[in-house]
């Protein structure tokens, strides 16, 4: 009998703690799939086709109020220099480099191979 309710407890536990899991802090959306296409060189999805989603994509996180993933500004500098717009590749990498300070050294040097920027970070 002990071992019945002691099994029976231990279930219920272990269902609990299965259950509810934590919501992700950042809401990917379609960042992933988006990366996936922008390295495939098999992919059918234009630059600016994957620029517009992502920016719903950023839309849609601030509506939930959940931060945009690491990354996702700076992938989409990267398209915006694809599509020739390195005004607002700039814009992006610099988003990036604010949001989130780690990525400030791969972000400086992106800016500095696009001319916008000196050693430093800052514009010219």
């Amino acid at each position: 009998m002990k071992k019945t309710v002691l099994a029976l407890i231990a279930l219920s536990l272990v269902l609990v703690g299965c259950g509810g899991g934590a919501t992700s802090l950042y809401r990917w959306g379609e960042f992933p799939q988006q990366t996936y296409n922008y390295m495939s060189e098999r992919s059918k999805v234009s630059p600016l086709e994957q620029i517009t989603r992502l920016e719903k994509d950023i839309e849609k996180s601030k509506a939930e109020n959940r931060a945009v993933p690491p990354g996702l500004y700076g992938h989409l500098g990267l398209l915006n220099l694809d599509i020739q717009n390195s005004q607002r590749a700039a814009m992006y990498f610099q988003l990036e480099k604010q949001v989130y300070p780690e990525s400030t050294v791969l972000m400086n040097r992106l800016l500095q191979r696009m001319g916008a920027t000196n050693s430093s970070g800052v514009k010219k």
